[in-house]
């Protein structure tokens, strides 16, 4: 009959007992944590820059915009047309004249109110039908008959795309631009970007402007051709202003005085020239340089008056800048 022996495991053996690790060590649970914070900062950041650039085009769009509600030209069957605040009203939007981010300062694009009113005229007129006031030497100053009506006047909002709820249009930041306009005429805009609102490497400097050029035009440029006068004749351009106190202080009138015809023949044609001793403006006298003597882009009216306040020939000016102006033809009837 066998025996059985008793077996000894190793396992029993307190000497040999094996310790299992339990988690991991703080080395590897540092390298796991920066890992994990490099994966997700990643997009994020990638996130982060997206939606900043997307920012910044939208404020370089939103320049864009401003340009066209001051003056827009386009063409529409090869036929210029002009809008924009200068075209309806013959002068730039008020500003404070210093630069400022102060939303209020496109107020006068956006609506017409006294909240805008920064040059002191309270009285800007509405878009309609506005006769023009003549102010000549030999006629004198009137206002022409009710048939030579022109449409003038503020018909805004002029900027209504990204306009926010609160009436106020702002870069993609929400901070305002930097407008301002100047003595020569010039109307600018900018995006500061270096004011702290704005991130890397959104943080510069762009700049906008309307120059005194894109909306107006010289007097020397003007071509206007008259036929068939003998007695003595007032050529007058009356230019609307929406920014004087009183209709008649709203039109500006630069104008020639033609000489009667020799012996009293009617002139077969005469083409008026534009040196400094012609041109005339009431209250100054000659026009001391017409280079430098500007009328709105737009369309002005155009009145051929002898000395009994009497229209003889009438038309109307389109003036585009930075464009050869066409000859205008006017014939005494």
């Amino acid at each position: 009959m066998s025996t059985l022996m008793p077996t000894l495991s190793i396992n029993n053996d307190p000497r040999c007992t094996q310790f299992k690790q339990q988690g991991f060590t703080l080395l590897e649970l540092v390298l796991v944590m920066l890992i994990i914070g490099l994966i997700a900062s990643t997009p994020l950041a990638f996130i982060d820059n997206q939606d900043n650039q997307l920012r910044y085009d939208e404020t370089v769009a939103k320049m864009k915009l401003i340009k066209r509600a001051v003056y827009n030209q386009s063409t529409y069957q090869n036929q210029s047309l002009l809008s924009g605040f200068v075209v309806d009203n013959g002068v730039l939007p008020p500003t404070s004249g210093t630069p400022s981010q102060d939303p209020s300062e496109l107020f006068p694009l956006i609506g017409k109110n006294d909240v805008w009113n920064l040059d002191g005229a309270n009285d800007w007129v509405t878009f309609g039908g506005i006769k023009p006031y003549l102010k000549l030497t030999g006629a004198g100053d009137f206002e022409v008959p009710p048939r030579y009506t022109q449409l003038k006047g503020y018909r805004g909002p002029y900027l209504q795309e990204g306009v926010d709820s609160d009436g106020a249009f702002l870069d993609g930041w929400g901070v305002g631009f930097e407008v301002s306009s100047t003595a020569v005429g010039d109307y600018r805009f900018t995006y500061t970007g270096d004011d702290g609102a704005h991130p890397a490497p959104f943080n510069t400097l762009v700049s906008g402007a309307v120059s005194s050029l894109d909306w107006q035009v010289p007097l020397s440029q003007l071509n206007i051709n008259v036929t068939n006068y003998s007695t003595a004749q007032e050529v007058a351009i009356a230019v609307f202003q929406n920014k004087a106190a009183s209709d008649d202080e709203r039109w500006t009138t630069y104008y020639f005085s033609i000489a009667a015809a020799s012996g009293g023949v009617p002139s077969i044609e005469r083409t008026l020239t534009f040196s400094s001793s012609e041109w005339q403006k009431k209250g100054t006298g000659s026009v001391s340089d017409p280079e430098t003597t500007y009328i709105p882009a737009g369309v002005h009216p155009v009145f051929v008056v002898d000395s009994t306040k009497t229209v003889n020939a009438y038309d109307r000016l389109l003036v585009i800048p930075r464009s050869t102006q066409p000859a205008l033809q006017l014939e005494v009837k």
